[in-house]
């Protein structure tokens, strides 16, 4: 059996935790279970570059403490927030929702474009993109505007809002749509407009709990060429001390 961690970067409250756990493991074979686990302290939500570094240092502390009892983890939000340093730490796989969604769409489609909740994530977006190398295939990152918060609050205002943005990534060359935040993965919004939009929808949980259950059934890690094994001996005896064991 194969046992997958949904790392939520932030905090959230239990009720939400059991729900997209429930939704998780609807996305994965019958022998893979998903926990789904928030961190103890961190943002609400993450909508920014200074929200995400805060929430990066937490997520490294977590995966120290749960990793010996996952096969792989998830980072459980669309910016992917510490995913190099949490595969230099971590001994197990670790997947970034927007890198293997945009990554599944060169699969399916030679141009893509990506939905995000707010106008200001469009530049922290793009650099993420840009720090990917996956820029020359992007075609349009088009905001709802809407706070992440709010995303699950009218299912039908977001469904329309939804469609204007796929209709308006499409105008600007897009053949594939990813959905560049987490709550709208959990909403299941690619169901919600799949039969109004044109072109294929990527949910990022669903892609990239099915790319953490693939590692882990092929019991592939990530290459220590690209992503050397931090150094667990300086760890212990300065950052993380009394946080992890040397041994």
């Amino acid at each position: 059996m194969v046992k997958i961690l949904y790392l939520v970067p932030g905090i959230m409250e239990k009720e939400e935790q059991s729900r997209r756990e429930k939704i998780a493991n609807k996305f994965v074979s019958p022998n893979t279970v998903v926990e789904v686990r928030a961190l103890e302290s961190g943002p609400i939500s993450i909508e920014s570059a200074v929200e995400e570094d805060i929430a990066a240092g937490e997520v490294l502390k977590t995966i120290l403490r749960l990793q010996d009892y996952y096969d792989a983890i998830v980072l459980g939000c669309a910016g992917d927030p510490g995913l190099r340093a949490a595969r230099e730490l971590s001994k197990i796989p670790i997947v970034g929702p927007a890198e293997a969604s945009i990554a599944f769409s060169f699969l399916i489609g030679d141009r893509y474009g990506v939905i995000v909740p707010l106008t200001r994530d469009v530049p922290t977006f793009r650099a993420l993109i840009a720090k990917y190398g996956f820029e020359k295939r992007l075609a349009s990152i088009v905001p709802l505007n809407v706070p992440v918060l709010d995303l699950g609050k009218d299912i039908s205002l977001i469904k329309a809002k939804l469609i204007k943005a796929c209709d308006k990534a499409i105008e600007e060359g897009a053949e594939v749509v990813v959905l560049g935040c987490m709550s709208l993965a959990f909403i299941l919004a690619d169901e919600l407009v799949k039969e109004s939009v044109q072109v294929p929808i990527l949910n990022p949980a669903k892609i990239s709990l099915r790319v953490a259950e693939m590692l882990a059934y092929f019991s592939m890690g990530h290459s220590r060429l690209s992503y050397p094994i931090a150094d667990y001996g300086k760890l212990a005896e300065s950052v993380f001390k009394g946080e992890i064991r040397f041994e």
